[in-house]
């Protein structure tokens, strides 16, 4: 695992985190011991990350946090808000000011926390590799005008980081909410084999699946990079609390919920989103398979076209991926023996949800399935899942 990533991804100190998915316990205390004995260290970690946790209390500072806490009035977020109170005093700072800047440009996004993810960790916070392509694509500054400008911002994210204090603060002062957030996610009972059949369903393996949790990011929100390295593509995923579930108050820490506790909200949010990561390669980086889904775009129908913009979906490749997501997820709990879960999501994402070429495509799955030395990986699959689902709506 490149070292860089592994040292941003910091698990909460001396804290015991429940293990989701793999036997072996992902908590950075005890890896070392677990090497020196043989056991195989997890690939998925679970924590919180110390950069996004500054770069969130650095937007929910800035003109785009104050304008999220406006238009989602209280009970949303009520631990977020109760936070960056705390450092009220910092709305005046230069990365807050350079962040305004950015948003004003429309170089960042409202919440684009997760590009914390691509620097070392606080406080040098130096980028260690490129953002995204579409962050260095602007009308009216260069590619190195863009990364100097970024670079800027960077430097000053370093220094809010010190001028706060807000290691000191999270390690010290909200150590019981981060270990309260961790009691919660222990009570969920997620499958321990489901990264690893994921892995042998898609035919691709990633370094490490980083599960984030957050106290300071507003609730509700869902972010997902994957990262590539010299040794191949570790997956992060941020999943903010639940909405629905987060106390109303701020009371005792023991007795506050921090709405991590629902298991379909944290397998909607989380693994539903790893599951992307699977066709990163596959929907978006592959011209050929790009153009071939763009050639059944008659599928993206006007009803299809209302049920998946209610839910954010504006385009037909990204509402050929999400039904892809989500039929490798009932693929996935009924090869684990799930399946009442596996009935219970498929009618909700069918019939709740609209995504209506699930039926049809789940038969159409049966084909790779059963010929995986044609095709080793979902990659492989796609022009003749294209071809299939054409044969079958064309003649109708």
């Amino acid at each position: 695992m490149n070292l860089k990533i592994k040292e941003l991804f910091k698990l909460i100190p001396l804290l015991v985190i429940p293990c989701l998915i793999f036997n072996s316990c992902s908590r950075s205390e005890v890896t070392a011991e677990q090497t020196q004995k043989g056991t195989k260290e997890s690939k998925l970690k679970i924590g919180y990350s110390l950069n996004l946790e500054t770069l969130c209390l650095i937007f929910n500072l800035s003109k785009a946090g104050e304008s999220l806490f406006k238009q989602n009035p209280l009970p949303r977020a009520t631990l977020a808000r109760s936070l960056t109170r705390k450092f009220d005093a910092f709305k005046n700072h230069e990365a807050v000011i350079k962040l305004n800047s950015l948003l004003d440009n429309d170089l960042v996004d409202l919440y684009d926390v997760d590009l914390a993810l691509f620097h070392d960790e606080l406080p040098s916070y130096l980028q260690y590799t490129d953002y995204p392509i579409p962050y260095y694509v602007n009308d009216i500054q260069s590619k190195k005008d863009l990364r100097e400008t970024f670079n800027d911002f960077s430097i000053s994210v370093g220094k809010f980081f010190v001028d706060s204090k807000l290691d000191s603060f999270i390690k010290i002062e909200a150590r019981p909410i981060y270990e309260g957030i961790m009691k919660e996610i222990s009570t969920l009972s997620i499958k321990e084999d489901y990264i690893l059949e994921m892995e042998k369903y898609y035919g691709r393996e990633r370094n490490s699946y980083n599960i984030i949790v957050s106290a300071f990011s507003f609730n509700g929100i869902g972010r997902s990079k994957t990262i590539p390295n010299e040794k191949g593509i570790s997956v992060f995923q941020l999943i903010t609390s639940n909405p629905q579930l987060e106390s109303d108050s701020i009371c005792e820490w023991d007795s506050f919920q921090f709405g991590y506790s629902n298991e379909d909200y944290f397998r909607e949010m989380a693994m539903h989103e790893l599951g992307h990561s699977f066709f990163h390669e596959a929907l978006r980086e592959n011209k050929i398979n790009i153009n071939k889904v763009k050639e059944i775009e008659f599928l993206f129908t006007k009803e299809l076209k209302r049920d998946m913009k209610r839910q954010g979906y504006m385009d037909w490749i990204t509402c050929f991926e999400e039904h892809l997501v989500r039929l490798g997820e009932i693929k996935i709990m009924k090869a684990l023996g799930l399946n009442s879960q596996t009935n219970k999501y498929r009618n909700r994402c069918v019939v709740e949800r609209g995504f209506k070429y699930i039926p049809v495509m789940e038969k159409i799955l049966e084909e790779y399935e059963s010929n995986r030395e044609s095709y080793a990986k979902i990659d492989d699959f796609i022009p003749t899942l294209v071809l299939r689902l054409s044969e079958r709506y064309r003649q109708i």
